[in-house]
């Protein structure tokens, strides 16, 4: 069972394609890809009491395989349908990168009057009224998060995270939400970081393997 469905009859329905690549032309639908309706079905599987399974995920993929503008779909779908007072975050070891799907998401309202009267978008973050929650991009500066209580959290291209004080900020912040999701979308990187200590990426990369063998029971 799985909520994915939903999400992704939103993101064709309400998300258009930003620019002109081998998505289409910008304006056009956003048509998700065999592999990403697979992936949002898996992703946004659901136990017996109807909520989430998971709760994290690492997606690694090769570059121009459209992951931003599937992940801006996913963090949109969070902001107008997820829940109500949701935080919605694009994170990255960079603010001009983690504005990468931040941007990609504000010109999918701007290109969709429906979404566009429904979301009040400023700078540095979109906003919806209906349900209170908002959206916002930010930077690896990890000490300046505490306090934050997210719902959905978008990190882009993780294996370039300094050290992993951003990843261990925003888990324990989604600690009192009930369906908190944190997605990890990144291209291939080194092992270590800037500490000489295995990366966030490269940890969750090995977790990954041992859950998916069955050595690790952890449906999170």
């Amino acid at each position: 069972r799985t909520r994915g469905d939903d999400i992704v009859d939103f993101a064709e329905a309400l998300c258009k394609v930003t620019k002109d690549s081998i998505a289409g032309h910008a304006g056009e639908k956003l048509v998700f890809r065999g592999w990403q309706r697979e992936l949002t079905r898996n992703l946004f599987a659901v136990k017996a009491d109807g909520t989430f399974r998971h709760r994290t995920a690492l997606v690694g993929l090769p570059r121009k395989n459209g992951k931003s503008a599937w992940l801006s779909a996913v963090a949109l779908e969070s902001l107008v349908l997820g829940a109500q007072g949701g935080e919605i975050y694009s994170c990255a070891a960079e603010k001009e990168q983690a504005k990468i799907v931040f941007n990609t998401a504000k010109e999918m309202i701007r290109l969709e009057p429906e979404l566009s009267e429904l979301l009040q978008v400023y700078k540095d973050a979109i906003y919806n009224p209906k349900t209170g929650s908002v959206y916002r991009a930010l930077s690896a500066e990890a000490y300046s998060k505490e306090g934050l209580n997210p719902t959905f959290v978008a990190f882009d291209e993780l294996h370039a995270q300094p050290n992993r004080e951003l990843w261990d900020v925003m888990s324990l912040a989604m600690g009192a939400r009930i369906e908190p999701m944190m997605v990890a979308i990144t291209t291939a990187g080194v092992k270590v970081d800037n500490s000489g200590k295995d990366s966030v990426c490269f940890s969750l990369y090995e977790y990954g393997k041992r859950v998916a063998s069955g050595e690790v029971d952890d449906p999170s």
